[in-house]
């Protein structure tokens, strides 16, 4: 489940590596990032992405919302900030 789903918290720690489910071409990552939100829809804000501790529970969530994965939809390590986490 997300973190936000699941009132997991971030340690005090000034930047958090976490899975996320990507969506776009790899290529693109720069550019224009997009990410699957925590409602199964995509968006550009790295704050709204769905976050998980774990790529198993990336996977569960992209099974349970129906998101295939695939050479563009995928699941990957992504650095948030504490800023990036702050609702």
């Amino acid at each position: 489940m997300p973190l936000i789903n699941d009132g997991g918290t971030l340690p005090r720690k000034k930047k958090q590596t976490l899975f996320v489910i990507f969506t776009g071409s790899k290529k693109q990552e720069e550019a224009g990032t997009r990410y699957i939100a925590n409602d199964g829809s995509t968006t550009t804000s790295k704050s709204v992405a769905a976050r998980f501790w774990t790529f198993w529970g990336a996977k569960e969530f992209a099974e349970m919302n129906r998101i295939a994965l695939n050479a563009y939809t995928y699941i990957d390590r992504e650095v948030f900030t504490e800023f990036d986490t702050q609702g």
